[in-house]
């Protein structure tokens, strides 16, 4: 298995404090070892203990446009097997456009019927318009208001097929069908564009040292109020350091814990060119960091005190359970693959996560039971070297509402298309 080794991601590590110079070399290396350890297969998928397929939902709608799901942390199949996908006329190697519009759609697994359902043109191509489902009925995704100019969100009825409300902000994270929260995505653009949105342009220097009118905003469904509940400096203010002042800060990737009762999140500032990641946690009222070893990937919650995330603890990075009193404990399993950074998904005991491509350009997707031990490499995928940076395709596995399909978005055919696997006949045996 061709991945890369520990010492080349301690270098990279490195080159990190350069970035241009980083990014010129891992192009270089990239290209060369795709060549040298390229496999003669784009896909495999598992066939024991049983056998794995693949279904494409919108493979007997449209199969000239890209579909996509979007990030990890979502669910677009609800428990019903209605999908929800985006569709894109325009080729995601592109960077997406502000003025080509992606059509969300709704398509029914069992009998694969599709119908649109509106249009976006707040997406990118990692996390989509964050489009998922709130209920079995209800879905909500972000939109830009063209007269406004502004970005808002949209509630939409599936079975009403119809819209139900606008609201005047933009959706981060949810919790059923009571509440959502909220960042600002001019900031994502100037500092992440691969999270930010294009129809508004990117925050300038003046704006992104600001940090008393940006923050997290919490909005309450019924009544559409929203609520400032931090500004990034309240954020900055807790267990602050004398570099803060120096660096530029943004707060991304919040997860509201099962019960609603609270949130994590990402606090990410950069010193020139060099990032430091804190993972927080608020209950609405307070915030307190949970860990703070500079480096902090992707996160999920595997129970209202427990988070699973790929992070440095002790040391060393690897895949952890972490207690919000910051103890960390180091998931072997999932770590000793040597996989690096993943993106974990939770559901019960059952976790699917998947890495990124290896020097053969292969992706893997694993379904992991936490109980049992037991570990099945779901499949293998092909991502070409023209996808990277921003147009990059991380397959992003999230489970349906029900926990018996995976979804995932991937390349391997040289377009970009969300994929579900129906994993029913595994949590049976």
């Amino acid at each position: 298995m061709a991945t890369f080794s520990k010492k080349e991601r301690v270098i990279a590590a490195i080159l990190s404090a350069t970035p241009g110079l980083k990014a010129f070399l891992k192009s270089i290396y990239i290209s060369i070892n795709a060549k040298l350890h390229k496999k003669d297969y784009i896909i495999k998928l598992m066939e024991q203990p049983v056998q794995i397929t693949l279904i494409d939902p919108l493979i007997s709608f449209d199969t000239t446009s890209e579909t996509f799901g979007g990030y990890y942390d979502i669910a677009t199949v609800n428990n019903m097997g209605q999908v929800l996908s985006h569709l894109s006329s325009d080729a995601s190697v592109n960077l997406p456009s502000d003025s080509v519009p992606v059509d969300i759609t709704i398509t029914n697994i069992h009998d694969g019927t599709t119908k649109k359902i509106a249009q976006s043109k707040a997406y990118n191509w990692q996390q989509g318009t964050r489009l998922h489902w709130l209920n079995e009925e209800l879905f909500v995704f972000n939109d830009f208001n063209e007269d406004l100019k502004r970005y808002e969100s949209k509630l939409f009825s599936a079975k009403e097929n119809s819209l139900i409300k606008t609201f005047d902000y933009p959706v981060q994270a949810v919790y059923k069908d009571q509440y959502f929260l909220s960042i600002n995505y001019q900031r994502l653009l100037s500092m992440r564009p691969d999270y930010g949105y294009r129809s508004l342009p990117p925050l300038q220097q003046s704006e992104l040292t600001n940090l008393k009118n940006d923050g997290i905003w919490k909005i309450d469904y019924a009544s559409g109020i929203a609520k400032m509940l931090h500004t990034i400096e309240d954020v900055v203010n807790v267990e602050a350091k004398d570099i803060f002042k120096d660096c530029t800060h943004k707060l991304n990737h919040l997860i509201i814990q099962p019960n609603g009762k609270g949130f994590m999140f990402i606090h990410r500032y950069f010193q020139g060119k060099r990032r430091f990641d804190r993972l927080m946690y608020s209950d609405f009222e307070t915030i307190k960091v949970v860990i703070d070893e500079e480096y902090v990937s992707h996160c999920y919650w595997l129970d209202n005190e427990t988070i699973l995330g790929y992070l440095k603890a002790n040391g060393e990075n690897g895949y952890y359970y972490l207690g919000l009193n910051g103890v960390a404990t180091l998931c072997p399993e999932m770590t000793q693959l040597q996989l690096g950074d993943g993106h974990p998904s939770c559901f019960g005991d059952w976790i699917v996560f998947d890495s990124y491509p290896d020097k053969s350009r292969m992706q893997k997707l694993f379904l992991f039971n936490r109980k049992t031990k037991e570990i099945h490499c779901l499949a293998e995928l092909f991502q070409s070297t023209k996808y990277k940076n921003e147009t990059r395709c991380d397959l992003h596995p999230r489970f349906s509402t029900s926990g018996e399909y995976i979804s995932f978005d991937t390349v391997y055919q040289g377009k970009r298309r969300q994929q579900i696997i129906d994993i029913k006949s595994i949590l049976s045996i």
